[in-house]
């Protein structure tokens, strides 16, 4: 009995730990047709905007684990998002239909835009601002 007891207890507690992490699929808030969204672990925030943002909120800015770009069309369907705000300083480039979760550090800011600060830097934790663009590229 004291066997079946420890297996029980040890199911729970995983199943506790799964529901706890927010995955790709919890983390994405809803994220709308056009929208570029944002996740935060740290405050459980999701930024959603249509359009684009130069300084981003406080909740999100700094504190990014996952992104998706859900654009639609073909003008406008990449994103840039930015290490610095402004659209200044080296930016990772988000394709339309695609979803990163950063939480691995596996994407990182490699292009540039005015100046370098940021680059080849990890995007996870380290974004500010986004803009959407037509394609990727340096100085788009």
């Amino acid at each position: 009995m004291s066997k079946f007891r420890t297996v029980l207890v040890g199911a729970a507690m995983a199943a506790t730990a799964l529901l706890a992490a927010p995955g790709i699929a919890q983390a994405d808030g809803g994220c709308n047709s056009g929208e570029f969204c944002a996740y935060a672990d740290d405050n459980g925030t999701t930024y959603r905007n249509a359009g684009n943002d130069k300084d981003w909120p406080d909740t999100i800015q700094n504190k990014l684990d996952w992104v998706s770009n859900r654009g639609t069309g073909s003008s406008f369907a990449q994103v840039n998002i930015y290490y610095n705000e402004n659209y200044t300083s080296a930016y990772a480039c988000l394709g339309q239909g695609h979803d990163w979760n950063l939480r691995n550090n596996s994407h990182t800011f490699n292009w540039t835009a005015g100046n370098a600060d940021g680059k080849g830097k990890a995007v996870h934790d380290n974004a500010a601002s986004h803009k959407w663009v037509n394609t990727c590229g340096n100085n788009t």
